[in-house]
């Protein structure tokens, strides 16, 4: 069991984690490993059969795990490298999604690189997207740093993201989210 890590979600990882690992060890034998102690190249192939992957955001959801059990050669539950990556990436993810006409809110992507103007940032976005709009990083996930801004909470807020260098900018679009997983033409639940 790969669990916790040290992205922004490790909490959630390491309940997950410690869920599945309940359940599993009643017809596995399983043990634990945290990419927040031990690099995964320390994982030892010869002890594993599978890899059941309960980490989270960055560096778990996001290829980069998936690339390293895909060079030790260990099978693993999660999906592989490139729609890991894809899936993750959200700037990736809305231009698949526009490629496929899918319903996406409207978004540009803002890079602390550029030194703009601060009212001309306001003006830009009130023109492209309007208010208000979420922030949120681009490679993360469980709603981690995300934000719905107005005009005068915007710029604290991306002062307050800054350590990420790019951001998603977004249309807000007011409602429930509802997620259902379904396996094999069984619908699991709804949440």
């Amino acid at each position: 069991m790969i669990l916790g890590g040290t992205s922004g979600e490790r909490a959630v990882s390491l309940e997950s984690g410690k869920a599945c690992i309940k359940v599993l060890k009643k017809k596995y034998i399983v043990s634990k490993f945290d990419p927040k102690f031990k690099n995964f190249n320390l994982i030892d192939k010869r002890k594993i059969d599978v890899i059941f992957n309960a980490l989270h955001g960055k560096n778990g959801e996001d290829g980069i795990a998936q690339t390293y059990f895909e060079y030790l050669k260990i099978p693993y539950t999660h999906s592989g490298v490139i729609s890991s990556y894809n899936a993750m990436n959200k700037i990736i993810s809305k231009k698949i999604f526009i490629k496929s006409k899918i319903l996406t809110p409207k978004y540009l992507k803002y890079s602390y690189r550029n030194n703009i103007n601060k009212s001309k940032l306001i003006n830009n976005l009130q023109k492209k997207i309007g208010f208000p709009l979420v922030v949120k990083p681009l490679n993360e996930g469980s709603s981690v740093n995300v934000f719905i801004c107005n005009k005068n909470n915007i710029l604290k807020t991306l002062t307050k993201l800054n350590e990420y260098g790019e951001v998603l900018l977004e249309k807000y679009i007011p409602g429930r989210e509802i997620q259902v997983a379904i396996l094999e033409n069984k619908v699991l639940g709804a949440i």
